[in-house]
């Protein structure tokens, strides 16, 4: 009669070592191998999500799954940046963020909060676009030049007043980067977001403000505000007259940027593997064109330089969070 036998568990993983098969060979499977998703941390309308809706369909083809775009908002970021930072580590959730990011755990420092998330937790893909910011004044306003305005701030400090679109986001901290820079003392009128903060400029409730070319361009050209100067040395090719920071002498050069990101374990041959699928989408024509039609810019940076520019970025926006403080 003959025996049967059954392999315990332990048999075959020693079996399978013994021979240089894996045991687990048949249950990995190829990334991406379902949707990925792309978690923008802030509400649908904003910069992070119209860029990634547009890029979306360009990725979903450089990956050959689809990419869903999920709206996580809450905490001006810190909330959705979280959920991936601290989450599954496999590559299927992808945060897709602004600049802002960068200054989000020193906010909760600087307020005596635990930071929901270290930017040590995450791993940079790429930087897919920026949205050049621009000092605007409303049409009706009396100074004509930046100059102009610096000196009727100096003159009375803390009287002239800016618009945000809330503390310590893409609009506050550069504006007091360039306060610093220009040293002047302003007056911050937070707005809960840019809707808010346009009305409140034409409406004539601040002085002047700074806001990216994709929110301002249509309004220019309305003859409802006016650019005093745009942030950083290069001019932009839609009023190329206009003066730049750099050439006033003004170290400003910050601007609002879109990226994507990972938790920081995913393995390499996943983040190669999003690496080149984003390379891919942001060379798509029409992604690019859908991008300049709608005032932004194609910026985009693989993950190594990525990881150089968002290091010095941060260090910038951290130490001017860092000097601002605590907000009342």
């Amino acid at each position: 009669m003959k025996r049967s036998f059954v392999m315990s568990r332990r048999q075959w993983l020693l079996a399978s070592a013994a021979t240089g098969l894996s045991p687990l060979l048949g249950a990995q499977e190829a990334f991406p191998a379902r949707a990925v998703n792309l978690v923008v941390p802030f509400p649908p309308g904003g910069l992070a999500d119209s860029v990634a809706r547009l890029l979306a369909p360009s990725l979903e083809r450089a990956l050959g799954q689809p990419v869903l775009v999920m709206n996580r908002a809450g905490a001006a970021g810190a909330i959705g940046a979280a959920a991936v930072a601290t989450g599954k580590p496999d590559g299927y959730s992808v945060l897709f963020t602004l600049s802002s990011l960068s200054t989000l755990p020193e906010q909760a420092l600087v307020n005596q909060q635990k930071p929901a998330f270290l930017l040590s937790q995450l791993r940079p893909i790429a930087r897919v676009s920026t949205d050049p910011l621009a000092i605007v004044v409303r049409a009706e306003s009396p100074f004509k030049s930046l100059g102009e305005m610096m000196d009727q701030a100096r003159s009375k400090p803390g009287e002239m007043s800016y618009g945000s679109s809330g503390n310590y986001g893409t609009v506050h901290v550069p504006i007091e980067i360039f306060a610093h820079e220009a040293q002047l003392k302003l007056n911050h009128i937070p707005y809960a977001g840019g809707g808010p903060l346009m009305v409140g400029l034409l409406g004539g409730q601040v002085d002047f403000t700074m806001l990216p070319r994709s929110s301002i361009t249509s309004q220019v050209r309305a003859g409802k505000l006016r650019i005093l100067a745009t942030v950083g040395a290069e001019a932009w090719p839609q009023f190329p007259s206009v003066p730049n920071t750099a050439a006033l002498g003004l170290n400003v050069d910050v601007q609002p940027w879109t990226g994507a990101f990972v938790p920081l374990d995913t393995p390499d041959a996943v983040v190669d593997r999003l690496r080149s699928a984003f390379r891919m989408a942001t060379e798509n024509a029409e992604f690019k064109q859908a991008l300049l039609k709608a005032e932004g810019g194609p910026a985009y940076l693989d993950a190594a330089e990525f990881r150089t520019f968002w290091d010095q970025d941060a260090a910038r926006l951290t130490q001017a969070v860092r000097r601002m403080g605590k907000l009342e």
